[in-house]
Protein backbone atom coordinates (compact mmCIF):
# COMPACT_ATOMS: atom_id res chain seq x y z
CA UNK A 1 0.00 0.00 0.00
CA UNK A 2 2.81 2.42 0.80
CA UNK A 3 4.45 1.92 -2.58
CA UNK A 4 1.10 2.58 -4.27
CA UNK A 5 0.57 5.80 -2.32
CA UNK A 6 4.14 6.95 -3.07
CA UNK A 7 3.59 6.17 -6.76
CA UNK A 8 0.39 8.24 -6.80
CA UNK A 9 1.96 11.09 -4.81
CA UNK A 10 4.82 11.25 -7.33
CA UNK A 11 2.25 11.67 -10.16
CA UNK A 12 2.48 8.16 -11.58
CA UNK A 13 6.03 8.16 -13.01
CA UNK A 14 6.50 5.36 -15.52
CA UNK A 15 9.85 4.34 -14.04
CA UNK A 16 8.17 3.66 -10.67
CA UNK A 17 5.41 1.49 -12.09
CA UNK A 18 6.82 -1.82 -10.93
CA UNK A 19 5.82 -5.37 -11.66
CA UNK A 20 4.57 -5.57 -8.08
CA UNK A 21 2.18 -2.65 -8.58
CA UNK A 22 1.05 -4.06 -11.90
CA UNK A 23 0.42 -7.45 -10.30
CA UNK A 24 -1.61 -5.89 -7.52
CA UNK A 25 -3.86 -4.13 -9.99
CA UNK A 26 -4.32 -6.96 -12.43
CA UNK A 27 -3.00 -10.47 -11.83
CA UNK A 28 -3.89 -10.82 -8.17
CA UNK A 29 -7.38 -9.52 -8.77
CA UNK A 30 -7.21 -7.23 -5.74
CA UNK A 31 -8.65 -4.28 -7.61
CA UNK A 32 -10.33 -5.74 -10.67
CA UNK A 33 -8.41 -3.92 -13.39
CA UNK A 34 -7.85 -5.65 -16.72
CA UNK A 35 -4.24 -6.69 -17.26
CA UNK A 36 -3.90 -5.33 -20.84
CA UNK A 37 -1.48 -8.17 -21.69
CA UNK A 38 1.53 -6.67 -19.91
CA UNK A 39 2.85 -3.94 -17.66
CA UNK A 40 3.46 -1.49 -20.51
CA UNK A 41 0.00 -1.98 -21.97
CA UNK A 42 -1.60 -1.46 -18.57
CA UNK A 43 0.36 1.74 -17.96
CA UNK A 44 -0.53 3.08 -21.39
CA UNK A 45 -4.23 2.27 -21.02
CA UNK A 46 -4.66 3.42 -17.42
CA UNK A 47 -1.97 5.93 -16.45
CA UNK A 48 -0.33 7.54 -19.48
CA UNK A 49 -2.33 10.81 -19.57
CA UNK A 50 -3.79 13.11 -16.92
CA UNK A 51 -7.35 12.16 -17.96
CA UNK A 52 -6.57 8.46 -17.73
CA UNK A 53 -4.96 8.95 -14.32
CA UNK A 54 -8.00 10.82 -13.04
CA UNK A 55 -10.29 8.05 -14.29
CA UNK A 56 -8.01 5.41 -12.79
CA UNK A 57 -8.06 7.14 -9.37
CA UNK A 58 -11.83 7.48 -9.54
CA UNK A 59 -12.26 3.79 -10.36
CA UNK A 60 -9.72 2.74 -7.73
CA UNK A 61 -11.43 4.84 -5.07
CA UNK A 62 -14.85 3.38 -5.96
CA UNK A 63 -13.48 -0.17 -5.83
CA UNK A 64 -11.93 0.48 -2.44
CA UNK A 65 -15.06 2.14 -1.03
CA UNK A 66 -17.26 -0.72 -2.23
CA UNK A 67 -15.10 -3.48 -0.74
CA UNK A 68 -14.27 -1.54 2.44
CA UNK A 69 -17.88 -1.95 3.59
CA UNK A 70 -17.40 -5.70 3.90
CA UNK A 71 -15.45 -7.51 6.57
CA UNK A 72 -13.86 -9.99 4.18
CA UNK A 73 -10.14 -10.75 4.23
CA UNK A 74 -10.37 -12.28 0.74
CA UNK A 75 -11.33 -8.82 -0.58
CA UNK A 76 -8.59 -7.08 1.42
CA UNK A 77 -11.36 -4.96 2.92
CA UNK A 78 -9.14 -3.68 5.74
CA UNK A 79 -6.52 -2.43 3.29
CA UNK A 80 -9.15 -1.01 0.95
CA UNK A 81 -10.75 0.87 3.84
CA UNK A 82 -7.47 2.69 4.47
CA UNK A 83 -6.91 3.28 0.75
CA UNK A 84 -10.43 4.66 0.33
CA UNK A 85 -9.68 7.22 3.04
CA UNK A 86 -6.28 8.11 1.56
CA UNK A 87 -7.60 8.38 -2.00
CA UNK A 88 -10.09 11.14 -1.27
CA UNK A 89 -9.49 14.09 -3.61
CA UNK A 90 -8.43 16.44 -0.81
CA UNK A 91 -5.87 13.87 0.39
CA UNK A 92 -4.28 13.69 -3.07
CA UNK A 93 -3.59 17.40 -3.44
CA UNK A 94 0.05 18.34 -3.02
CA UNK A 95 0.68 20.97 -0.35
CA UNK A 96 0.61 24.51 -1.69
CA UNK A 97 4.02 25.99 -2.27
CA UNK A 98 4.65 29.43 -0.95
CA UNK A 99 6.97 31.63 -2.93
CA UNK A 100 9.27 33.97 -1.05
CA UNK A 101 8.29 37.62 -1.03
CA UNK A 102 10.10 39.64 -3.69
CA UNK A 103 12.96 41.78 -2.49
CA UNK A 104 13.30 45.41 -3.50
CA UNK A 105 16.49 46.90 -4.75
CA UNK A 106 17.19 50.41 -3.66
CA UNK A 107 19.84 51.20 -6.25
CA UNK A 108 19.03 52.64 -9.64
CA UNK A 109 18.39 49.96 -12.24
CA UNK A 110 20.97 49.31 -14.91
CA UNK A 111 20.71 47.06 -17.94
CA UNK A 112 22.02 44.12 -15.97
CA UNK A 113 19.31 44.65 -13.34
CA UNK A 114 16.39 44.46 -15.77
CA UNK A 115 13.94 41.67 -15.08
CA UNK A 116 14.08 38.66 -17.32
CA UNK A 117 12.09 35.49 -17.58
CA UNK A 118 15.10 33.22 -17.26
Amino acid sequence: MNSLLRFIAADFPRERFTRSLYGGFSTHGCFGFIAHYNLDGFYEAQLSTPDRRARFLHDLRQECERDARHDRPDLWSDVKRVLAERLQPQELQPPARRLPAPTRRHSSPSRRDCRTLF
